[in-house]
């Protein structure tokens, strides 16, 4: 039995507790500006500060400040395009020619690297002109091999390849194995899964030329085998090679076999190449990892019914108490962070009002998340873009919100609908759309001079092994992610996959399974990203090496970089500041317009037994 002495103690330590509770939530609550973007940075028009790449003519070539790549193919092709972009990323200049009869070798203006789009124009007397080049320094990419019986009938094109044979001209495969050293991420297998679920998972190229590359050669990339398909057990060292590295007399010949260098998944694997034949390579990057949420939170209760049926709740109820949680807890276990683009309402003309009473409460919740709010200008049905904007102006002006939304997605079809109304009212702070990942556009570019444009680069839920190939090297290349979740297609499901729990289960599962090998670099929202991009299309920079040291000079200080070496590492830095990514590759960011590293070599320290 407690004593009323005690009964009351325990009262008032209760009612303490309480207040203590009470009082906290209340200075959190009041300390929470979450009407404010902080990520947001002022609207600026420095487009026209762009760094642009000179395009010449193999003709005109005589006086060169800079690496090139010489282009030789269709300059319309989409691997043209793709060299193109990674040229303007990497801050080489361009040439392109169709064949290789209206280049003229000059020693004083050699291309730091030759392309060529497929084997054809290696062929008779090209191939010599080729080898003198490479006998020069430049590095050699064949972009496509694309006939077998052009190589199987010229010996002299097969050595310099270096291939051993032609075991067929074609072959199917039941995957590909990517090595780790051309790009970051380390060594992955991607073969057919057996599971009926995850087959779809496989989209690669499977049917072939069967090549075996002899002795002097380095394989980056393979195709797998049936093996009770086989005659008889094919080794590793036999397997169809796909991408490779033939070295004659230190030289550095690249092929592919495959469309991996006709679209954004080239611009890794050139920088990959660049860093494989050099003694160092550092190249600029962006350095954020974003994560977009499209269409969420949603203010409407629409398309009711369904909702009712499937989660017993409407969506905005749904949105709140099951679907924000399960967010918060991916986001929490993957140290990200999130861009929330907000959709008041999909339909605009099935009568449904958006209700504004849930606005404070995700406001208040990204802001303890680090999260960012953005606009979704994507839409089920209405009279118009404009008239859609106008509707979504009107919610937020009842709801007395005075928060600026700095990011917009949009669908790329209607990108340009898009920038002829960035002037109003709800639109004006916008600095940085983001539309899914179209090979119409570039992965990071300008819009406008005042409007960035961030591609979606994956999707978590329909993620294919072409999709985290492609990711690996825009990663390699740029340290750039923009991964997306559609939500509009769980408030208006069509097939039983659109469910919430099935693709909260796929997206949780893709997120922290195939980006944790990139946790180094920087997690950021679209208006944090945006600046980064800014300051990575503007900068400029050089490089040189004095015995062990490093110098990076660079336009734009507080921009990032990647070195990548060969068994060398940072000792000490001057200027700047790293961070080790992988083996020999270190993300560098630069805090000063000069970087000054002292590298130097592992030795090899053997005990000796003696204390």
């Amino acid at each position: 039995m407690v004593s009323r002495r005690n009964y009351f103690s325990i009262a008032i330590m209760m009612f303490v507790l309480l207040f203590l509770f009470q009082f906290s939530m209340v200075i959190r609550d009041s300390q929470n500006t979450y009407d404010i973007n902080s990520n947001l940075t002022e609207k600026q028009a420095d487009g026209n500060n762009v760094w642009e790449n000179k395009q010449i003519t193999p003709a005109s070539i005589n006086n060169m400040d800079r690496s090139y790549a010489l282009f030789v193919g269709d300059n319309t092709s989409d691997m043209a395009e793709a060299v193109s972009r990674w040229c303007i990323y990497a801050k080489w200049n361009m040439a392109q020619c169709s064949s290789l009869e209206e280049y003229e070798e000059n020693d004083q203006t050699l291309p730091g690297m030759l392309i060529l789009e497929s084997e054809k124009y290696a062929l008779g007397s090209n191939l010599e002109k080729i080898k003198k080049l490479e006998e020069k320094g430049v590095i050699i990419v064949f972009g496509c091999l694309e006939d077998p019986r052009n190589i199987e009938e010229n010996k002299d094109l097969m050595d310099f390849l270096g291939i051993y044979k032609v075991v067929s001209e074609k072959t199917e495969l039941t995957g590909v194995k990517l090595f780790e050293g051309l790009l970051l991420g380390g060594e992955v297998v991607y073969e057919t899964p057996e599971d009926e679920d995850e087959k779809e998972r496989q989209d690669l190229q499977l049917e072939v030329p069967w090549y075996q590359v002899g002795s002097g050669t380095k394989t980056y990339m393979v195709g797998l085998l049936d093996q009770t398909k086989q005659k008889k057990t094919v080794e590793n060292e036999d397997l169809p090679t796909i991408i490779w590295r033939n070295g004659i007399q230190g030289g550095s010949i690249f092929s592919v076999v495959g469309d991996y260098m006709k679209d954004s998944t080239a611009l890794g694997l050139l920088d990959g190449m660049v860093a494989e034949a050099s003694e160092y390579y550092v190249y600029p990057v962006v350095n954020a990892q974003n994560l977009s949420m499209i269409n969420f939170p949603a203010f409407a209760n629409e398309n009711n019914a369904q909702m009712m049926e499937l989660y017993s709740q409407p969506v905005t109820g749904m949105a709140r108490d099951i679907m924000w949680p399960s967010l918060v807890s991916i986001v929490e276990k993957g140290g990200l962070k999130m861009t929330c683009f907000m959709q008041p309402q999909a339909a605009y003309q099935d009568g449904v009002e958006p209700d504004s009473k849930n606005l404070v409460f995700y406001l208040k919740q990204m802001k303890e998340q680090n999260a960012e709010a953005g606009l979704s200008l994507q839409y089920k049905n209405a009279d118009s873009l404009k008239d859609k904007l106008n509707q979504d102006e009107e919610f937020f002006r009842k709801a007395n919100s005075s928060y600026r939304y700095g990011a917009a997605f949009t669908e790329e079809q209607n990108l340009d609908s898009v920038l002829s109304l960035m002037n109003t009212e709800l639109m004006k702070n916008v600095s940085t759309l983001v539309c899914e990942y179209t090979e119409k556009r570039p992965v990071v570019s300008y819009c406008t001079d005042s409007v960035t444009l961030q591609s979606v680069t994956s999707d978590g839920m329909n993620y294919t092994y072409s999709d985290d190939i492609r990711m690996r090297s825009i990663q390699s290349s740029l340290a750039y992610t923009n991964v997306m979740l559609n939500m509009q297609d769980i408030f208006w499901p069509e097939r039983k996959s659109d469910r919430w729990q099935i693709m909260q289960k796929h997206f949780s599962s893709n997120l922290l399974t195939y980006w944790k090998n990139f946790s180094c670099f920087s997690n950021t929202t679209l208006s944090e990203s945006d600046a980064r991009v800014r300051s990575f299309l503007k900068l400029d920079y050089s490089h040189s090496r004095e015995d062990d040291e490093i110098t990076l000079k660079t336009t734009e200080p507080g921009s990032w970089f990647i070195l990548r070496t060969h068994g060398e590492e940072i000792e000490e830095i001057e200027g700047g500041s790293w961070e080790k990514i992988e083996e020999d590759a270190y993300l560098i960011c630069v805090e000063n317009a000069e970087v000054k590293m002292q590298m130097k070599t592992p030795g090899l320290h053997y005990y000796t037994g003696k204390n």
